[in-house]
């Protein structure tokens, strides 16, 4: 009898136990939710458009986007630029649930139609940390093989791509920016806000087929 009600006390102390790492982990999970999103590589540059006009001259069977173009009512601090790339930190957003971020906008200012290149309908747009007196980039885009993914897009005038983008975190205070490749080698850049990078962003590229985000 005495050993039966051992191993009884033994049982409910492992319940226990059980109980309380279930308990401890949802508490992390909790604290680590809507946090600011630290990585340790160069992460792929995936801004999706969906275009305002056809591509008429594109192959077809590239991958397509949801995120249509908008009417520009004039309601952002922008340049005097034509076309415009503008980080909004007024507008905190939450990315995945998780990740504390910020709305990045496309705005074509001009009365002509703006034409862009893209794959799969991902546009040439990567962030870009300053490090040591040089802007270098944090992003890089992922080529394709298929010549069915290369295509253009359009915004029209008085229209405004929107964009989520992450708010990073790391071990190295710097201003940062995102580039926009408007031509075969013409870039304008966004305005430039104070942010924070782990060193090897600047050098080592995220693994094939991982997920920043959930590792």
């Amino acid at each position: 009898m005495g050993k039966l009600k051992e191993l009884l006390m033994l049982y409910d102390m492992k319940r226990v136990s059980i109980f309380a790492a279930l308990i401890s982990s949802c508490f992390l999970a909790v604290a680590q939710t809507n946090q600011d999103l630290s990585v340790k590589y160069m992460l792929q540059g995936d801004l999706h458009v969906k275009s305002s006009i056809k591509d008429t001259l594109a192959l077809g069977g590239f991958g397509k986007s949801n995120n249509v173009a908008k009417k520009y009512s004039g309601n952002l601090s922008l340049s005097n630029q034509s076309l415009s790339i503008q980080i909004d930190t007024t507008q905190a957003v939450t990315i995945k649930q998780n990740y504390k971020g910020y709305k990045l906008f496309i705005v074509n200012q001009s009365d002509t139609i703006t034409k862009l290149d893209a794959s799969d309908s991902r546009i040439d747009v990567i962030a870009e940390a300053l490090h040591q007196g040089t802007w270098k980039p944090i992003q890089y885009l992922v080529g394709s093989t298929c010549g069915n993914s290369y295509h253009s897009v359009y915004l029209k005038p008085n229209e405004y791509w929107e964009f989520e983008v992450p708010k990073f975190k790391g071990d190295v205070k710097t201003k940062l920016r995102y580039r926009l490749r408007v031509g075969r080698d013409s870039y304008i850049y966004s305005n430039e806000i104070q942010a924070s990078i782990n060193i090897s962003q600047l050098r080592e590229r995220i693994p094939w087929g991982l997920d920043p985000y959930n590792d």
